[in-house]
């Protein structure tokens, strides 16, 4: 077995790399490395609410139009796969926009109206990087919705369960127990035999 490797070795000793190379057959392909764009950059240049990858986009100059009147536009909060949300306004009026040259849709039943820090409702939709249609909140649980589990889970069902008025019970209770007592006894008074 050694002395395989010892003419290995002897062989690699004698030849270069390079005869090696073309021996086998070998052709030096450069490695292909695509550089991201740097979007975070991007994003802390741009105004905020606005964006450059859409043409359909509200400049900033319109964007004061938007407090007086929210119905007329509909704010996209677009989930880059770099984990960036690029947030910006578009008209309402249209069925689809453009984003980094990737038509997505608009869904009517996937907007969502959402209060602002300035006091108005603001018609919002979110969409991830690549799907065209927006991303559904709606409930997709067929068994027990999300609002029932926050009532089981609230404390105030649970303390009236088991903090009741318990004197308005007693009574009841003492009555109870002396009938299944006496109900005990006249059975066990016939079982032994006591009718005779």
């Amino acid at each position: 077995m050694n002395d395989v490797h010892d003419e290995i070795d002897a062989l690699l000793k004698k030849r270069t790399y390079k005869e090696i190379d073309e021996k086998l057959n070998i052709k030096e392909k450069p490695l292909e490395i695509k550089k991201p764009a740097l979007e975070t950059i991007q994003e802390q240049i741009e105004s905020p609410m606005t964006t450059t990858h859409s043409p359909q986009a509200v400049a900033d100059k319109e964007l004061k139009k938007i407090p007086k009147n929210p119905e007329n536009y509909l704010e996209i909060n677009f989930i880059k796969r770099i984990r960036i949300v690029d947030s910006f306004f578009i008209p309402s009026n249209i069925k689809n926009f453009t984003y980094n040259h990737k038509t997505y849709n608009i869904n009517e039943e996937n907007i969502y109206i959402l209060p602002t820090k300035k006091g108005y409702f603001m018609p919002t939709c979110f969409y991830k990087e690549d799907i065209a249609d927006p991303v559904d909140f709606r409930q997709k649980n067929n068994s027990i919705s999300g609002k029932a589990l926050s009532l089981l889970y609230m404390p105030k069902v649970y303390i009236d369960l088991f903090y009741g008025e318990e004197g308005k019970y007693n009574i009841f209770i003492v009555i109870l127990l002396c009938g299944s007592i006496s109900c005990y006894i006249v059975g066990l008074y016939f079982l032994l035999g006591g009718s005779m």
